[in-house]
């Protein structure tokens, strides 16, 4: 017969990885490089339209986008200096960056509470007015 055990202690922030208490972007990447600190900034730029507050799923998804958007601008950068690059790898890159983007979109909009219509306000407004 198996026994089933319980897990009654918490885990501390301070017991997690530099990486998902939100210290590194990266494990093993410091941050100072330029290609760094522009992930940082997709990254926190793409949470910041996903709403603020975000799941550690949505996280994983931003990183993932972030990266694709990286090696994106990497590869139009090298176009500009007249590199040759491969055309089918950037395209991808960008469908599938805007795919997970898509998918990162869907879930913040679900959680998002519907603005009030006009009609809804003036409704308010009439019957606050009445009430005063």
């Amino acid at each position: 017969m198996q026994v089933t055990q319980r897990r009654n202690a918490t885990i501390s922030a301070s017991n997690r990885s530099a990486v998902s208490n939100g210290s590194r972007i990266l494990d093993g990447i410091d941050g100072r490089s330029a290609s760094a600190r522009r992930f940082r900034d997709i990254c926190r730029s793409y949470e910041a339209e996903a709403g603020g507050t975000i799941t550690e799923v949505e996280r994983d998804l931003i990183r993932q986008a972030a990266g694709l958007t990286l090696r994106a601008e990497q590869l139009q950068a090298a176009i500009v200096r007249g590199e040759e690059v491969d055309s089918d790898q950037l395209i991808r890159l960008s469908s599938t960056a805007k795919r997970i983007l898509g998918a990162i979109s869907d879930k913040a909009d679900k959680r998002k509470v519907p603005a009030a219509s006009l009609k809804d306000y003036l409704a308010a407004k009439a019957s606050a007015g009445q009430a005063a």
